[in-house]
């Protein structure tokens, strides 16, 4: 994908839309809320199957989120305010894009960012939308989870994405398992990591570091396990394959602490079987 200025995107955008918009602004009235999280939602339109705008979910005043947290004053004085959740999206997105030409960027494991637009909800990121091959928003792994229809190559995906994660040393912020989905695009089926990209340490450790992201790489893959095995307790959950509660059911047990010699054999036997 190309990142696009914000005038040649507005240029472009109107052309489709058939609509003036170089006041640099889009009504969502008529788009669907396809996706939505604690910070954000998401709108995609029949219209542009390519494209999602994504925009805080609650907004005040200078896009701020209403908060009721005792660090809300000091937050006030943060620049971005709560778009700071975009700026690391684009600013992972420049990274990882800066390193390929037009012929491989596709091989990246997070969407493309094609720019910003207002709306009525304040600030929108426009990105690429992620799809099946039939042309339908691609399935979370908590949807899939959720539906009975997790499977054992699934678990093995994740395995695959982390380590394309550190590979290419992209940095991610958050874990949930509805930010990960399983498409067929490209003619087999793949994970891609569509929300929680970016640093989000003040100190950019695991932006400058390789070996310390690959450590929180590491320690967000677990907790990704661990959600997927939460959520194959949820009571709305369907049964999925046998195989999927057999791995992640030693994730919902309490963890003892090991001695040292103990322990050992375990985290060496784990490391290689991954």
């Amino acid at each position: 994908m190309i990142f696009l200025n914000r005038r040649c995107f507005v240029t472009k955008l109107s052309h489709l839309m058939g609509e003036d918009m170089f006041d640099g602004k889009i009504s969502l009235s008529d788009w669907h809320q396809c996706a939505g999280g604690h910070q954000r939602c998401v709108f995609e339109h029949d219209l542009y199957p390519n494209i999602l705008v994504k925009v805080l979910r609650i907004r005040g005043n200078s896009g701020e989120r209403q908060s009721t947290r005792m660090l809300r004053f000091i937050d006030r004085f943060k620049r971005f305010g709560a778009y700071r959740t975009f700026r690391r999206e684009v600013d992972e997105f420049i990274e990882q894009a800066r390193k390929f030409t037009l012929s491989d960027t596709a091989d990246l494991p997070i969407p493309g960012v094609l720019g910003f637009v207002q709306t009525e909800h304040g600030l929108g990121l426009v990105v690429e939308k992620i799809t099946m091959a039939n042309g339908q928003l691609a399935p979370t792994l908590r949807d899939l989870a959720l539906a009975g229809r997790l499977t054992a190559r699934h678990l093995a995906m994740i395995d695959e994405l982390f380590e394309r994660c550190r590979r290419l040393h992209i940095v991610l912020m958050d874990c949930n398992a509805g930010n990960f989905v399983v498409t067929d695009r490209r003619g087999f089926e793949e994970l891609m990591c569509i929300d929680g990209t970016g640093e989000k340490s003040p100190l950019r450790i695991f932006a400058l570091s390789r070996r310390a992201n690959g450590f929180r790489l590491r320690q967000m893959r677990e907790k990704l396990f661990l959600k997927l095995a939460r959520t194959l307790n949820d009571p709305a959950a369907l049964p999925n394959e046998g195989h999927v509660h057999t791995v992640l059911e030693p994730y919902l047990r309490p963890k003892r602490r090991l001695h040292a010699v103990e322990g050992v054999p375990d985290a060496l036997n784990v490391s290689r079987a991954s």
